[in-house]
């Protein structure tokens, strides 16, 4: 009798719990009323500052990014949606392939009559190339981007959720897929540890562009772009450029060590100069892998912030995993692109953190 008290008195909790819970979507007024926007017309549509780019990375699975597109697109306050097309044997495909209403068709973009929906448009790419998922040629027109792949459905409850925890935080990298880099004393190698090493300490350094948040003059920057047209990039402030220096084989015994890098009070310094990230880019594409992890370097570079993960509840994955079949080499090949980043860097700027963000809503004993 004591297990089924205790089973109807957490039955009764939950009820009472979805009974009193606030619905989870805003509706536009009460958004409108947070961002600022009193009602400026006829237009209707929110601030620009609560609006966010989506960036799908694809390739060959149209399939997947029919569902992500069709899903993406209802969402509100997402202001446009850029799907990365770097396949050279291949067009795009029509308008008629996805299912959207109120969209009408334009030669290489789908622009919305609706206010509330986002604008459609591919970034068609000359080369295929890893690198392209940072290498805008569209313009952005929000601060804050939304990199994922094409076989992750996340809602908009979530991604909304989750843009505010951005805003609060908009020089570091925002996600859901938590990893921590390390290192061996033996090998002296630097290594790459999963989701599970996450789990079991507790401890991460890096969230995958798979799924992040991040402002869009990162991606400018690891493009080694200084400036767009019509772009006002005042977030970073310049500071004094240390040299780094080039590793010494691992073979010699010397532990590469994190040099500092401190930043006088309210700057940021900037970007690696475009030598580095030319060697960055050549590395992705001769091993192609690790522009995630070049990401996180970059980012926690310029910011010398912790990256931040939030807890992604409906986060599915739609598509096969696509990860190697030999996961040892895997990570052993993620660990050597850490490992040579930190010597084009000159230093080891991810900040390990131990929080993860969630809705007040979650917080409850049996979750």
């Amino acid at each position: 009798w004591a297990a089924v008290l205790v089973v109807a008195v957490v039955v009764a909790v939950a009820l009472l719990e979805w009974t009193l819970r606030l619905p989870l979507d805003i509706d536009e007024a009460t958004a409108a009323a947070f961002s600022g926007d009193r009602g400026s017309g006829t237009t209707g549509r929110l601030d620009m500052a609560s609006k966010y780019t989506v960036r799908i990375n694809t390739f060959r699975r149209n399939d997947l990014l029919k569902k992500v597109v069709e899903q993406y697109a209802t969402c509100p306050k997402i202001h446009s949606i850029q799907v990365i097309w770097s396949d050279l044997a291949a067009a795009p495909p029509p308008m008629s392939f996805f299912d959207l209403p109120n969209s009408y068709d334009q030669p290489s973009s789908y622009k919305s009559a609706s206010a509330s929906t986002p604008m459609i448009e591919f970034e068609i790419h000359t080369v295929d190339s890893l690198n392209n998922r940072f290498r805008p040629i569209l313009d952005i027109a929000t601060k804050a981007v939304f990199s994922v792949d094409d076989d992750l459905h996340i809602p908009c409850g979530l991604l909304d959720f989750t843009h505010q925890v951005w805003r609060a935080a908009p020089h570091t990298m925002v996600g859901f897929m938590p990893r921590m880099h390390g290192y061996d004393t033996l090998s002296r190698r630097f290594t790459y540890h999963d989701w599970w090493y996450v789990w079991r300490h507790g401890l991460y350094s890096m969230v995958l562009t798979k799924a992040c948040f991040l402002h869009r003059d990162f991606l400018y920057a690891y493009a080694a772009v200084t400036k767009r047209p019509g772009l006002t990039t005042d977030m970073f402030v310049r500071e004094p450029r240390i040299t780094g220096r080039r590793l010494a084989p691992s073979s010699h015994g010397h532990r590469p060590r994190r040099r500092p890098r401190p930043a006088p009070s309210g700057t940021t310094p900037l970007a690696p100069e475009n030598h580095t990230m030319r060697a960055v880019h050549d590395y992705v594409d001769a091993h192609m892998n690790c522009e995630d992890i070049a990401m996180s370097f970059l980012v926690a570079n310029m910011s010398h912030e912790p990256a931040v993960w939030v807890r992604g509840t409906g986060v599915r994955e739609i598509g096969s995993t696509g990860l190697s079949s030999d996961q040892q080499r895997h990570y052993r090949e993620r660990g050597m692109c850490i490992h040579e980043f930190v010597s084009l860097f000159g230093n080891l700027p991810l900040v390990p953190a131990t929080h993860k963000v969630d809705r007040a809503s979650n917080f409850w004993f049996w979750r």
